[in-house]
């Protein structure tokens, strides 16, 4: 089936949850080939909207990382991971904990479904979000995090160099989702291996959304509890299927999840 046809499938079942709700359907986030830096930022820039870019050249990394090359390649140095025995992650509630692994049991172990090793549950899931080096001081940057990997990435360059804030590498188990949110920065949001479902808010929709700080109180945006977050349905949701080689550009303030 083609990527087109399964974001298609998928964009209905989830506009049938939204009628049976009386939510607003989800809309697509439109797809374009081949921009050029010029192009995005005479035409797609000064819109302030989610797309995804593809025919991206992102460099090896598409094809070269799987677990055994990450394992290898940043070997047993030590990051910091979340792990949650619910695949709904909560920053606000914080259901779940942090914990310390070597690099290549991390990757190992957010590959499986079941684990012979775990914490806190053997289905547990994992998240790594990359922090520099003080995590309350320094910004993250793949290429000071994790040098090896940062040479098979190419990151699109769209924007002056001195306009370049932060690169935060991730790796998550199948099947995890994380809170909706926004940044104050611009985002592009490489997917490299794997797919990833995004789901996406205008600023404007942020009375809505039920906000706590930069985060939303609604956690289960599929199925939320409409007693509790009643204005929820008024918000209009944005939607993207990524697949490995994507890059969804999100501009600041745009809410977004996964």
């Amino acid at each position: 089936m083609e990527r087109r046809e399964r974001e298609a499938l998928e964009l209905e079942r989830r506009e049938q949850q939204a009628m049976e709700r009386r939510e607003q359907p989800a809309v697509a986030v439109e797809r374009l080939d081949g921009v050029t830096r010029e192009r995005f930022l005479r035409d797609i820039y000064p819109r302030r909207k989610p797309v995804v870019l593809t025919g991206m050249e992102l460099g090896p990394c598409t094809t070269k990382w799987t677990v055994d090359y990450l394992s290898q390649a940043e070997g047993s140095k030590e990051v910091k991971i979340h792990v949650s025995t619910v695949p709904q992650m909560d920053f606000l509630s914080k259901n779940f904990v942090y914990r310390t692994l070597p690099f290549d049991v991390f990757v190992r172990r957010a590959a499986e479904v079941n684990h012979q090793e775990y914490f806190l549950s053997e289905d547990e899931k994992y998240y790594l979000r990359s922090v520099g080096e003080d995590a309350r001081k320094d910004i993250a940057d793949i290429r000071k995090q994790f040098p090896v990997l940062a040479k098979d990435v190419q990151i699109p360059e769209y924007f002056e160099k001195e306009q370049f804030f932060s690169s935060v590498f991730r790796i998550s188990s199948a099947g995890l989702q994380l809170w909706t949110h926004y940044d104050v920065m611009d985002n592009f949001l490489i997917q490299v291996t794997g797919k990833k479902r995004v789901v996406l808010y205008s600023p404007r929709d942020a009375p809505y959304l039920y906000l706590s700080g930069t985060k939303s109180e609604v956690l289960d945006v599929d199925n939320p509890d409409m007693e509790k977050y009643p204005l929820f349905v008024k918000a209009k949701r944005y939607q993207c299927l990524l697949e490995a080689g994507d890059v969804l550009f999100i501009p600041a303030l745009a809410l977004w999840g996964v």
